[in-house]
């Protein structure tokens, strides 16, 4: 498949007041979660009319599951019919708003931690944690792959809910506010938090006191 790789795109403002009220809603949500004011030089979110403008923003093919990112320019989502209705699956309006909100989260996670975006389960995690999507989607019987990094999407959401309620969402916060100077890896700043190890047995543990 050759991919149309524009540089030019046509952007076109919202004139869908549903949108306007998500976007409202969810910057209240994650001033919110995050214990900060985003006043200033608000987020901008794109919408993305179709997989191939998609695919030339991206420079890349991408798969199905790929339904939004992020970058300087702000948080990027496919067009809410397309995301809908995608081949095998089951989303609703809730999931779009979601979405909205995940993409967000992560403009949100790199002012308070300094621009960091890594390790890469803690920054998918906390977009799943504050966008509510850690609630809805399917708990993982386990925890065995996201701290390697893999299955991040079905397991550091409900691992980092696990942590929140088990220890406060304030206490999460501020690790992530003492990320943004923290020089060393990220496994010492988190036993510096909760005095744990940074290891699966500890998440098999929250599960356990669920």
């Amino acid at each position: 498949m050759t991919l149309l790789m524009s540089k030019i795109f046509r952007i076109k403002i919202n004139e869908q007041k549903e949108l306007e009220s998500v976007y409202a809603q969810s910057l209240d949500k994650l001033n919110n979660f995050f214990d900060i004011r985003w006043e200033q030089n608000k987020p901008k979110v794109y919408i993305v009319s179709d997989r191939e403008t998609a695919e030339s923003l991206r420079g890349k093919q991408t798969p199905d599951w790929i339904v939004g990112w992020n970058g300087d320019g702000g948080a990027f989502v496919l067009d809410k019919d397309i995301f809908l209705n995608t081949k095998n699956t089951n989303r609703d309006n809730d999931d779009y708003k979601m979405l909205i909100m995940h993409e967000l989260a992560h403009l949100y996670f790199k002012i308070v931690t300094g621009g960091k975006t890594q390790p890469n389960w803690l920054w998918e995690g906390t977009s799943i944690l504050a966008s509510g999507q850690a609630e809805k989607w399917n708990k993982p019987a386990e925890f065995r792959s996201f701290l390697d990094n893999k299955d991040v999407y079905s397991e550091a959401g409900h691992a980092l809910l696990l942590l929140t309620r088990q220890f406060g969402k304030e206490k999460f916060i501020q690790m992530l506010k003492n990320y943004k100077t923290y020089d060393g890896d990220f496994s010492g700043l988190f036993k510096n938090t909760y005095d744990m190890e940074l290891t699966y047995a500890t998440f098999e543990g929250l599960i356990k006191h669920q």
